[in-house]
């Protein structure tokens, strides 16, 4: 007999929600998260969207409310870092750091994305000393504080905004003209390293088109240059598209039996925490069936 019924791999809006229908349905289901439960939730200023709130909710509030109500339904919540999946005949074996591992009926895939770095100098050595991790949970450390934001996506735009509204003076490095107000815009420019011994005291620039480099005095950095799907323990366990993210069908069934896939991590899935949410309670409904 298998450890679970069900194990879900990932603990953002898509993992909670699977896990919490599947242990309120009666099932054994065991989640499995590596670092903060809600998972990129805390990078979201404000949900609107999301139907039990009508006036919105700040996107750490709506972290907590699925983490409570996923442990409240009986499911097993455990911090563990997946290193791999294998598939046997009538049982799934999901391993995790450490040597530890659990069997199951059936695994929901719901990894969910990453931030992509660019792999510039001071970029991993100075994170939380002011390479600024999560715009919403540290903003307010940089009021009146210079900061740079580097990206052109919607994640981008939001972190600026959000810290121009705090009152930090904000530089964002970006393709696009569109910046909230009170953001200054610098294009053309690339970010090529992040200065600073015991907190970010600089960058470096360079202008593509001229080649000039220039030392610019920041006390904070933003990196969003977009996601990247967190597959990389999946190795060849399950197919995955050019992206690296799983592929699976309109019912979340991936090439590997009784293995589903859920949330940003599933190609081809919609972005946003109701996208996300919508994924969990199909990956839920379509688990209760193989388990029946």
């Amino acid at each position: 007999m298998p450890d679970f019924d069900a194990i879900i791999v990932g603990g953002g809006p898509a993992g909670l929600t699977a896990g919490e229908r599947l242990s309120r349905a009666g099932h054994r289901v065991l989640l499995l998260e590596r670092e903060l439960y809600g998972g990129n939730l805390k990078h979201v200023e404000r949900v609107d969207d999301h139907p039990a709130f009508p006036d919105g909710i700040a996107g750490g509030e709506l972290a907590n409310e699925l983490a409570e109500r996923a442990a409240a339904s009986g499911l097993q919540l455990r911090d563990a870092a997946v290193t791999g999946i294998e598939v046997f005949s009538s049982t799934r074996w999901v391993g995790c750091d450490g040597g530890r591992g659990w069997s199951a009926g059936v695994v929901v895939v719901a990894a969910g994305v990453r931030p992509r770095k660019l792999g510039v100098s001071g970029e991993d050595r100075l994170v939380g000393r002011g390479v600024i991790d999560c715009v919403p949970c540290d903003g307010a450390l940089f009021i009146g504080r210079r900061v740079i934001v580097c990206g052109s996506d919607e994640d981008a735009l939001a972190d600026a905004g959000h810290l121009a509204r705090l009152g930090a003076r904000v530089i964002l490095l970006a393709e696009t003209d569109a910046a909230p107000p009170g953001v200054e815009v610098r294009t053309g420019a690339r970010l090529d390293a992040i200065l600073g011994e015991e907190t970010v005291q600089g960058v470096t620039l360079t202008d593509v088109a001229s080649g000039r480099a220039e030392t610019l005095e920041v006390d904070g950095v933003v990196i969003r240059a977009g996601t990247e799907p967190d597959t990389a323990f999946l190795e060849d366990a399950l197919d995955v598209d050019a992206d690296g993210r799983v592929i699976a069908d309109a019912v979340l069934r991936t090439s590997a039996p009784h293995v589903l896939a859920a949330g940003e991590v599933r190609a081809g899935s919609r972005r946003g925490v109701m996208a996300a949410i919508e994924d969990g309670a199909l990956a839920a409904e379509r688990a209760a069936a193989l388990l029946a």
